[in-house]
C-alpha cells in the first residue's frame, strides 16, 4: 500500500506515470519552431547590421548557449549527488532530472551552431570575435595575454571544449542507461552501477565545469581573472537545474500525473534545495565581489567597473540581480508552507530562471564591446538581437524537454528506494 492507502500497482499505473501518444507535441513543435526562428533572426540581424550588430549577435547568442547548458548540466550534478547520497526520498522525482539531463547533446550542437554563426558573421564583417584573445591584433604586443598564451590558444581550446562535451555527454548516456534498463530488466544492481559511476563522474564533472567556466565566460576578458568563477557557475547551473525540473514536476502533477508519487512532501524538500542554493550563489556572487573591491587589483577590478558604469543597463543590472536573484527569493521561500504551495514555488521557479538568464547576460554581455586593436570603446547597447540570440537556444530546450518528458515514463517504477520515496514525510 501507498502513503495514501493507494495500491502500488494503481500509482504506477500507465494513466499514473505516463502521458497519452502524442500529448505536448503541438507545444513542444511550437517551441521549436520559434527557437529556430529566433536563431535565424539573430543570423539575419548579425548580417544585415554593422559590425557592433554581429557581435550582439554573437555574445547573445553565447548567453542563450550558457543558459542552456545550465539546466541539463545542473540536473546531471543533481543526479549523481542523489545518486552517491542514496537519497530514497528522490526515487520518484529523479526521472525527470534525468530527462533534462540528457538534453546535454542539446548545448553541444548549440556550440557548434556558435563556432558556423562566428564565422558566417565574419566572412561579412571581418574580424568578428567573441572571445577577443582570438584576435591577433587586438593581443599583440599584450605582456599578460603572452604568459597565457600555451593556454589560450584556438586549437587547444577546442579541444579542451570538445573533451568537456565528450566526458558530460558519456557520463549522460551512463546514468540514463542504468536508471532506463533498470525500468525493464527489474536488476537491482543498475542502482550500485549507477552509484559507483555517479562518485567518479562528481569528480570529472567538477574539473571540466571549473575550466568550462574559466574557458567559456572568464577568458571573453582575458585580463580579468576569479578564482571563484568556477563555484560561481556551479551555483547558478544548481538553481538553473532544480527550478527547471520541479517546475516539470508541478506542470506533471497539474496534468493530474504522479498522484501520490509527487507530493506536498516532495515538494518541500526541493523548495529547500532551491532555497538553499539561492542563498549559496548569494554567498558567492557576494564573495567574488568582496575580495575583488578589497584587493584593488586593476586586472580585476576592470570587470566590475565596466558593469557599474554610470547610467548603463550594466549598472542596473547589477543593482537587479542582488534584489531578485537573492533577496526575493529568500523571503518568498523562507516560511515553511511557502515550500508546500505549488504555485507559490511554481512562480518561484520561473522568477529565478529568469533570473538565471538576467545573471548570465550581465557577465557576458557586456564584453561586446567595439575594439581597434587594444583600444576598447564602451559597450555595445542592447538591442532587439539580444532577445532572439537569447531566446532561440532556450526555447529549443524547452520544446525537446517536453517532447522528452512526455516520451517515457515519468518515474523510474522499478528504482528500490521507491517505497520509500511513497512513504517520505517531512517533519521540518
Amino acid at each position: 500500500m501507498s502513503a495514501a492507502g493507494i495500491p502500488l500497482d494503481k500509482v504506477l499505473s500507465d494513466e499514473n506515470i505516463t502521458f497519452g501518444k502524442g500529448a505536448g507535441r503541438g507545444v513542444s513543435i511550437l517551441m521549436m519552431a520559434l527557437g529556430a526562428v529566433a536563431i535565424g533572426l539573430t543570423l539575419i540581424g548579425g548580417l544585415t547590421g554593422d559590425a557592433a550588430a554581429a557581435k550582439v549577435a554573437l555574445h547573445a547568442y553565447h548567453v542563450g548557449f550558457l543558459v542552456t547548458l545550465g539546466v541539463p548540466l545542473g540536473s546531471m550534478a543533481i543526479v549523481m549527488i542523489l545518486n552517491v547520497t542514496n537519497a530514497g526520498w528522490t526515487a520518484t522525482v529523479k526521472r525527470q532530472f534525468e530527462n533534462a539531463m540528457f538534453l546535454l547533446w542539446l548545448p553541444a550542437v548549440l556550440f557548434v551552431g556558435e563556432i558556423v554563426l562566428w564565422w558566417i558573421l565574419s566572412g561579412k564583417h571581418g574580424d568578428i570575435y567573441l572571445w577577443k584573445w582570438m584576435e591577433s591584433a587586438y593581443v599583440d604586443g599584450d605582456l599578460i595575454y603572452a604568459k597565457k598564451a600555451p593556454y589560450l590558444n584556438t586549437t587547444f581550446f577546442y579541444i579542451r571544449s570538445a573533451f568537456y562535451f565528450g566526458v558530460w555527454l558519456l557520463l549522460a548516456l551512463g546514468l540514463w542507461g542504468f536508471s532506463t534498463r533498470q525500468d525493464t530488466d527489474n536488476n537491482k544492481w543498475h542502482t550500485v552501477h549507477a552509484r559507483r559511476l555517479s562518485s567518479v563522474g562528481l569528480v570529472l564533472f567538477a574539473l571540466t565545469t571549473a575550466f568550462a567556466s574559466f574557458d567559456w565566460i572568464m577568458s571573453l576578458d582575458h585580463h580579468w581573472f576569479s578564482t571563484m568563477m568556477p563555484v560561481w557557475f556551479f551555483a547558478g547551473n544548481m538553481v538553473a537545474g532544480f527550478a527547471g525540473v520541479t517546475l516539470v514536476l508541478l506542470v506533471i502533477r497539474y496534468f493530474g500525473r504522479m498522484h501520490v508519487a509527487f507530493t506536498n512532501e516532495h515538494l518541500h524538500d526541493l523548495g529547500k534545495l532551491i532555497f538553499g542554493f539561492t542563498v549559496f550563489w548569494a554567498y558567492i556572487s557576494f564573495s567574488q565581489y568582496f575580495l575583488i573591491w578589497y584587493a584593488n587589483i586593476p586586472e580585476e577590478t576592470a570587470y566590475f567597473m565596466r558593469r557599474k558604469s554610470p547610467d548603463t543597463i550594466w549598472e542596473t543590472l547589477s543593482w537587479v540581480l542582488p534584489i531578485c536573484h537573492f533577496v526575493v527569493p529568500f523571503v518568498w521561500l523562507m516560511a515553511r508552507p511557502a515550500r508546500r504551495n505549488g504555485l507559490v514555488v511554481g512562480i518561484g521557479c520561473v522568477w529565478l530562471l529568469g533570473c538565471h538568464v538576467i545573471d548570465m547576460y550581465w557577465m557576458v554581455r557586456p564584453e561586446a564591446m567595439m575594439s581597434t586593436g587594444t583600444a576598447q570603446h564602451a559597450s555595445i547597447d542592447p538591442s532587439w538581437i539580444d532577445a532572439v540570440g537569447i531566446g532561440g537556444p532556450v526555447l529549443l530546450l524547452i520544446g525537446l524537454l517536453i517532447t522528452k518528458v512526455v516520451s517515457g515514463a515519468l518515474l523510474a517504477k522499478n528504482d528500490p528506494r521507491l517505497p520509500e520515496a511513497l512513504h517520505h514525510k517531512n517533519y521540518i
